[in-house]
């Protein structure tokens, strides 16, 4: 059923973009009537103001389909996909594009906003600002009932902003509503008219953890959009800082996580490894942190310490057995904050999350296990890095899709220039999804572990929120 799909998305009219078509509102109908028996997973769904584009995974290329909307909107994917819902609300809240059909409540716009819908051609302002956001609670957690808590910045915390709200009428969440919108800079409205090298800088700081994995993603749309291939020393520097940008992430990730269930020597010892690899970052690039590294300067040498790889994959053997000791993280992990495979894949989630849910049961532990997973793969990498060949171009009219594997998944970005200048952009992040996914991981959750469980995800508030 999905070639069925495939074949109707290709017979709309081609774009410059590579994989991307404009389909009819009759055959954007047509879309929608057959996904809901389809197995094509869906990535994204943005606007340009004029157009609705929805990102669909399908090998060896993605697949674009986009439609004009109409003065009344557009058909909403959300009934089919349920990973729409949140992308329709942002459009909605961005562009004023409503989609029919589907929910038009704000996900970004706390009310707060001196305009509604601040990318539409013509704005309207709002009547005034609010001291304050009052938390509406829906009806999930007003059914619920029992005690309502609330979980992120707005309780006075150090935690991510976003907001979570959770109905417990026993000693379990039983109903969860995130609130969204604190992390939200505009980044769609700041990148239009910037020169690309502009843009690079501003897209390397979305989400600290995953610099390298954004750089990369917007350096190949880039090259895809002006038909200009990435030299093979680009192509090899990104594959070796992602190596090292995911093992970073992954150590920070595991460090938290024990020092939540209060395993001090695993945070100690992973602690420990971070520092070491923040080390080997500045002694090659110049950055404990790796912004600004893609593409790389002229004297860039990936040269990687063997001793040093030699010391973190001893270290790391200690790790893994420390997490599979009696009594250890894995232990204490087990059976918190499910993410199914069934769910994952309706959500679109990608990754070490959606890798972690299909070989096992997708809990707190599989989700660690698997970061521990990708470290050792990724210092086998360093250590004997593969040839790299300049990467090929797709499309070269103007607009162009790239991807790269972040530390929680796949990062999109796509854009289009207008000379020589970005006049749109688009970046699909795996926060968004997990974010979605929360009501249904949570469910059944004590309140203690949510801090262990949204940890684990590796979930951004910065790249939900853009």
């Amino acid at each position: 059923m999905s070639e069925g799909i495939v074949a109707l998305i290709r017979q709309g009219a081609p774009t410059p973009c590579a994989g991307r078509f404009v389909l009819e509102a009759e055959a954007w109908q047509a879309m929608i009537a057959g996904l809901s028996a389809a197995d094509l997973p869906l990535l994204g769904l943005w606007s340009d103001g004029v157009q609705v584009h929805a990102l669909f995974h399908h090998d060896p290329m993605p697949l674009v389909a986009s439609v004009v909307a109409s003065s009344g909107g557009y058909p909403a994917l959300s009934p089919v996909r349920v990973g729409a819902r949140a992308p329709e609300r942002i459009i909605h809240d961005l562009w004023g594009i409503p989609a029919i059909g589907g929910r038009c409540d704000p996900w970004l716009d706390q009310g707060r906003w001196p305009v509604a819908s601040p990318l539409a051609a013509h704005p309207a302002p709002t009547p005034g600002l609010p001291e304050g956001r009052e938390f509406i609670d829906d009806a999930a957690v007003r059914q619920a009932g029992g005690t309502v808590l609330g979980y992120g910045p707005a309780e006075g915390n150090f935690r991510a902003p976003f907001h979570l709200r959770l109905g417990l009428p026993g000693a379990r969440i039983e109903a969860v509503q995130p609130c969204m919108g604190y992390a939200h800079r505009g980044l769609a409205a700041r990148l239009r008219g910037l020169a690309p090298q502009q843009a690079a800088r501003l897209v390397a700081r979305i989400d600290a953890p995953a610099t390298v994995a954004h750089q990369l993603a917007f350096a190949r749309a880039l090259h895809n959009a002006t038909g200009t291939v990435m030299p093979a020393q680009d192509v090899a520097a990104g594959v070796m800082l992602g190596a090292m940008e995911r093992i970073a992430t992954h150590l920070d990730v595991l460090a938290q996580a024990s020092a939540i269930v209060g395993d001090g020597r695993s945070a100690t010892l992973a602690a420990s490894m971070l520092e070491q690899m923040r080390q080997m970052c500045r002694n090659i690039c110049g950055r404990r942190l790796l912004f600004d590294v893609i593409p790389p300067a002229a004297a860039f040498l990936m040269n990687v310490d063997g001793t040093q790889l030699a010391t973190l994959a001893a270290q790391h053997a200690l790790l893994h057995r420390l997490f599979w000791r009696p009594r250890g993280l894995a232990a204490q992990a087990r059976g918190k904050g499910v993410l199914s495979a069934k769910m994952a894949a309706r959500l679109g989630i990608m990754g070490c999350n959606a890798r972690a849910a299909q070989q096992g049961q997708g809990d707190v532990t599989d989700r660690l296990e698997a970061r521990l997973g990708e470290i050792g793969a990724s210092l086998s990498l360093l250590a004997a890095p593969p040839e790299s060949a300049v990467m090929e171009v797709e499309g070269g009219g103007g607009e162009g899709l790239g991807w790269a594997e972040g530390p929680a998944g796949p990062v999109w970005h796509w854009l289009r220039l207008e000379a020589g200048h970005v006049a749109a952009w688009w970046c699909g992040e795996p926060s968004l999804a997990q974010v979605q996914a929360l009501p249904a991981i949570l469910s059944g959750a004590a309140y203690e572990d949510v801090d262990l469980i949204v940890v684990s995800l590796g979930l951004s508030a910065t790249g939900a929120d853009l």
